[in-house]
């Protein structure tokens, strides 16, 4: 329809545009262009009601069906959300129990492992009083045998001071001696020297 209404529409600007050297004839091809442009006018706008009719009845058809197809979503959806829900009451009362049952007996192997620990703990407590009461008594020998052995090198070492005391003395007593005689003839040689020197002198 549309084609027909377009190649009328050419046609008649075709006679209007062209135009003829006869008068009458160019008047009854321009009286039939415009007869043919209001038939043409009319048939596009009959053409126009038909699409829009046609294109509102499709469209309440595709709004029913997408009405339709909500509601059998939704009620679908409903479903495998109640579904759902009970799988997943189901799957944390299962959890729950076995998190129970699980936690019962961590508690339990905790227990036993705490008295394990606690009998280990009292027996090490035991040998650690035990051995240190060893070290103490073995401390205790080891310090009276210093304090023994300290005691007889100091009685050693303060009779080595007073022997090395009383060398000293008697060093220190040789040495003046020595000094003094040694003075003395120093100063005989110094008395013989100077008479000596005295008598070159007279002379």
């Amino acid at each position: 329809m549309k084609k027909s209404v377009l190649a009328v529409l050419v046609l008649g600007a075709s006679l209007a545009v062209t135009g003829c050297f006869d008068k009458q004839e160019t008047a009854q091809k321009v009286e039939a262009a415009k007869d043919a442009t209001a038939n043409a006018a009319t048939q596009v706008k009959d053409a126009a009601k038909e699409v829009a009719t046609d294109v509102k009845d499709a469209a309440k058809e595709v709004a029913t069906d997408v009405k339709n197809a909500a509601i059998d979503a939704k009620d679908s959806a409903a479903n495998k959300m109640a579904e759902t829900k009970e799988a997943v009451a189901d799957k944390a009362s299962e959890m729950k129990d076995a998190a129970a049952n699980k936690m019962a007996e961590a508690k339990d192997a905790m227990s036993s492992k705490m008295e394990e620990v606690k009998n280990a703990a009292s027996e090490e407590k035991d040998a650690v009083v035990d051995k240190a009461a060893e070290m103490k008594d073995a401390a205790a020998d080891k310090v009276a045998e210093i304090k023994d052995a300290a005691a007889d090198k100091m009685a050693e070492a303060k009779d080595a001071m007073s022997s090395k005391m009383e060398e000293v003395k008697n060093s220190a007593s040789e040495a003046k001696n020595a000094a003094a005689d040694k003075a003395a003839e120093a100063k005989d040689a110094a008395a013989d020297k100077a008479a000596e020197v005295k008598d070159a002198v007279t002379k």
